[in-house]
């Protein structure tokens, strides 16, 4: 890559200025017209030359390798040095994105070069939730990134299938006059399903009678009472096959399945056993974890009634975990930040219990809360939004807006809700707007596949696109337009590696918004099929390696594309 070959040169100037031993680095500009590639190394050696940054930079810059890869190097005030790319090998570039197959740089967090990605997370009994929705997004993305820069990816997603929230809906429907059928379609079980649990929510608040039969309920399911586990398990698969039409719905699909109800039993075993390894202490009959000797905070790992928490169940999946799939170097679990605190704790007990197995191999990847902008849309459910409902939603809208049949209206749906999560960091509250996630003008997964689909067409109006050979194209003289877009389309594999190893899709999000936006800047400006052959056959082939770096980029977020629109 020309990036690996400008780190060479520069540590080649720097041993002839007799610097060594420096971490060598280069930024992207933000600007474009401030070349490819940029570097502050003489602002950061200052202090060690004791020197001007801007002499630093002149002789760093009188030094450098002859390269022909470079077309320029520039030096600006207080101290960095600019590199542009020759136009020449930009345009190899531009012939392998069209030709071949993508190929990144390569990125690992361990020598093994296998690590599980946990998430999604739905619990049995409740709804899911634009919040799942946005957990599945990120998860799936961050699989196929992962992927994209070699590495083998486990899919993992721990569901609970117990808990209070259970024993309080099927109090609520043990005490319901309104019987489900089998018969009744998988939406009319989940919607009641959905309304029991609000039941016997409300009842365990307000009645001390009923918070009485509900805890007793859960005390039946944790021990596979015979009179409760008909019905647990009866409403548990409702439940686990709506989750199923969600993640295909969603385009994911998991390696393994977990479940809350494998690990009560083991969590308890793990508890005692480290109790008696002074990792854990008593206290008021439960047993705690006295984080504050290691800076944390004190968390239930066992409750006064002998029930593991969710702590102690995470102990017996870490183990499971890490068992099933051979040596991993790291399992990033996608949830959100409330349960910091939880992580912190049981990565730490974990650590403690067996450092060589769990220290640093784990990474709480946290995602912030979906909101709906106020007094635009409400659900039928109350304060939880089904995810499914603001799908069909944003196709209602994207119906009455464009002429698509359905399974175009499906896929663009889809993708303008996950793109709406993604471009933004996991760190943003998402405040969603419909309007804003379909439009054509904008920052959205429509204006994108647009793009695409615009590339596709003129591709089309081509009968035989025989390329002009490399030479008669080196001759080219490019104008800003088409630089723009031949820069960015340079660009991508190194926003792969940078997304993997910031586990930031948005990097690719705005970036494929930034490459669109240059494209039909280009587009609008530059004649394609009416211009002299030799410009005609460059301006089609960055009209093909766009198209065709969209469609990758969108992929890789977890975003199908269309043909027409």
């Amino acid at each position: 890559m020309i990036k690996d070959e400008i780190l060479k040169n520069l540590a080649e100037a720097l041993e002839k200025i007799n610097v060594k031993d420096v971490v060598l680095t280069l930024e992207k500009p933000a600007n474009t017209d401030f070349g490819d590639y940029s570097s502050s190394l003489p602002l950061k050696l200052t202090k060690q030359l004791k020197k001007n940054p801007m002499t630093i930079s002149e002789e760093i810059v009188k030094n450098f390798p002859k390269n022909d890869s470079i077309k320029k190097i520039e030096i600006v005030k207080p101290g960095f040095i600019n590199f542009w790319i020759a136009d020449v090998q930009l345009i190899n570039r531009l012939t392998e994105v069209v030709e071949k197959n993508f190929i990144y740089p390569e990125y690992y967090f361990g020598k093994n070069k296998k690590l599980m990605i946990e998430f999604a997370h739905p619990n049995t009994h409740k709804l899911f939730h634009i919040g799942h929705l946005r957990n599945i997004s990120t998860g799936e993305t961050l699989v196929r990134i992962l992927e994209a820069v070699g590495n083998k990816v486990i899919r993992s997603n721990y569901e609970g299938d117990v808990g209070l929230h259970i024993a309080k809906c099927l109090y609520g429907i043990k005490n319901s006059e309104f019987i489900i059928q089998n018969s009744e379609s998988l939406q009319k079980k989940i919607e009641f399903i959905g309304k029991m649990y609000s039941t016997g929510t409300k009842a365990y608040e307000d009645d001390p009678k009923a918070k009485e039969e509900i805890l007793k309920i859960n005390k039946m399911i944790y021990e596979k009472d015979p009179k409760i586990m008909p019905l647990w398990t009866e409403t548990r698969a409702w439940s686990l096959e709506y989750f199923e039409e969600n993640y295909k719905r969603f385009y994911s699909h998991f390696d393994r399945y977990y479940f809350e109800s494998e690990f009560y039993k083991r969590g308890v075993e793990i508890v005692k056993q480290s109790l008696k390894k002074g990792i854990f202490e008593k206290s008021q009959g439960a047993i705690i974890f006295n984080g504050k000797k290691y800076g944390l905070d004190t968390r239930v790992f066992i409750n006064s009634l002998g029930f593991p928490t969710y702590e102690g169940k995470e102990l017996a999946l870490a183990e499971k975990e890490f068992s099933d799939f051979g040596e991993l170097d790291k399992i990033i679990h996608t949830v959100t930040p409330e349960q910091t605190s939880f992580f912190k704790v049981t990565f730490k007990v974990e650590e403690l219990i067996d450092e060589k197995k769990y220290k640093n191999k784990q990474y709480h990847l946290a995602y912030e809360w979906v909101k709906l902008k106020a007094g635009k849309m409400s659900s039928r459910e109350g304060n939880v939004i089904e995810a499914n409902w603001l799908i069909d939603e944003v196709k209602k809208k994207i119906s009455e807006k464009f002429n698509c049949d359905e399974e175009t209206t499906e896929i663009l749906a889809v993708a303008s809700v996950k793109y709406s999560f993604l471009k933004n960091g996991t760190q943003t509250i998402i405040h969603f707007d419909i309007d804003e996630s379909i439009a054509v003008d904008g920052n959205s997964a429509p204006y994108l596949i647009y793009t695409y689909v615009r590339c596709q067409s003129v591709l089309n109006k081509v009968k035989h696109n025989s390329q002009n050979s490399l030479n008669s194209l080196n001759s080219l003289i490019i104008n800003t337009d088409e630089s723009n877009v031949l820069r960015l389309i340079n660009q991508f594999p190194e926003i792969v590696e940078q997304a993997a190893i910031q586990l930031a899709p948005n990097l690719i999000a705005n970036y494929l918004y930034d490459l669109a936006q240059k494209y039909n800047y280009f587009y609008q400006k530059n004649k394609i099929l009416e211009s002299e052959e030799t410009t005609k056959q460059f301006r089609l082939m960055l009209t093909q390696a766009t198209g065709k770096v969209i469609k990758e980029g969108l992929y890789l977020l977890g975003i199908k594309t269309v043909e027409k629109m």
